[in-house]
């Protein structure tokens, strides 16, 4: 009953999805690892040639992608010759010859009669009684199934590890949107905040010039008016006869004289001049940052090769072979290799 039980396992594995017959010309899709007949996937799928989903897990994949399964092709072979048994049929008969089948050629790989067995067909062939070939062929199915079974694994965990490192790529990229928005936001905030700083600088300094000009000019508006005056009172002293000019030249020499000379007060803009100088500075050093930020964002980060050595006392000796000049390594397989430079980064 085991034995039976094992051989309806391996048929089953011969046996495609779709037509749920045994295997004709079966290929392979490798990204979720399920075989079909050529004929029925192609029927199954359609004509795109871009993409397609696999009828038994939906997995997407490219039709060109998938391949000739030959072993599992010989194992649907040896599954037909094996499919059925001579005790359980019972009454199984030859087409041909209307004779029980109970031989097989191994040439052939088929169930045939004794008439066929003396026929020219199957001359000098090798032939078995059914039973001993039913427990050959057993164990060579048994033999193709565990690389099948290997395979299915292997690319089964292929697709989890894709399907894993692609989620964590997606998370990662979730994780940079959030930064680069939460970076650009605190950028543009801090620059709004200087402009509205540099602003309200200029409007204060504006302000203050008003002021300067009100109070420096009434001064000398003051003087103006004064000098106005004295200069009337000289023209008109001019003016007058000899008689009525020399009665008190001596008096109003000594009032014009004494006039102290009005000098102009010193420059009142040169501290708001400076302010604006200051602001001025901050737009050259404005654009040289937003022209190296902006070169930096178009063009990329640019990765910088490091030139290392290897240090073997970091390596496993068991597992690993460092060669001479400390810039390769040969490992055996099945080992994980890890091996440190003599050079480190201390940034980035």
């Amino acid at each position: 009953m085991a034995a039976e039980a094992s051989l309806q396992d391996f048929l089953e594995e011969a046996t495609c999805s779709i037509c749920l017959d045994y295997f004709e010309d079966p290929v392979l899709i490798p990204k979720c690892g399920h075989n079909f007949c050529r004929g029925c996937l192609s029927r199954s799928c359609g004509t795109s040639e871009s993409e397609a989903s696999c009828p038994q897990c939906r997995q997407t994949y490219a039709p060109s992608s998938v391949f000739p399964n030959r072993q599992l092709a010989r194992v649907a072979e040896v599954a037909r010759g094996c499919s059925h048994h001579p005790e359980e049929e019972g009454g199984s008969f030859c087409p041909k010859h209307r004779e029980p089948l109970k031989l097989f050629c191994k040439d052939h790989e088929t169930l045939i009669c004794v008439v066929c067995d003396r026929s020219k067909e199957h001359k000098g062939h090798s032939v078995i009684p059914a039973e001993e070939a039913f427990q050959e062929y057993q164990m060579k199915v048994e033999d193709c199934l565990k690389p099948q079974k290997e395979q299915k694994e292997k690319t089964a965990a292929y697709k989890r590890d894709t399907e894993q490192r692609v989620q964590e790529m997606l998370d990662l990229i979730e994780k940079v949107k959030k930064n680069i928005v939460a970076e650009f936001r605190e950028l543009q905030l801090w620059l709004e905040g200087q402009e509205k700083l540099l602003l309200t600088k200029m409007e204060e300094t504006e302000k203050d010039i008003m002021a300067r000009k009100e109070k420096g000019l009434a001064k000398h508006m003051e003087e103006v008016r004064s000098l106005d005056h004295l200069i009337q009172e000289i023209e008109e002293k001019l003016q007058q006869p000899a008689s009525e000019f020399l009665q008190d030249i001596g008096s109003i020499l000594k009032k014009f004289q004494a006039k102290e000379t009005y000098e102009n007060p010193v420059d009142l803009l040169v501290e708001p001049k400076w302010t604006i100088w200051d602001c001025s500075d901050v737009i050259p050093l404005l654009k040289s940052a937003m022209k190296k930020l902006r070169d930096t964002l178009e063009r990329g980060p640019q990765l910088q090769e490091v030139n290392v050595t290897l240090n073997p006392d970091t390596a496993d000796p068991h597992c690993l072979k460092i060669s001479e000049d400390g810039k390769s390594i040969t490992g055996l397989k099945g080992y994980k290799h890890s091996v440190l430079g003599f050079q480190m980064f201390s940034s980035g």
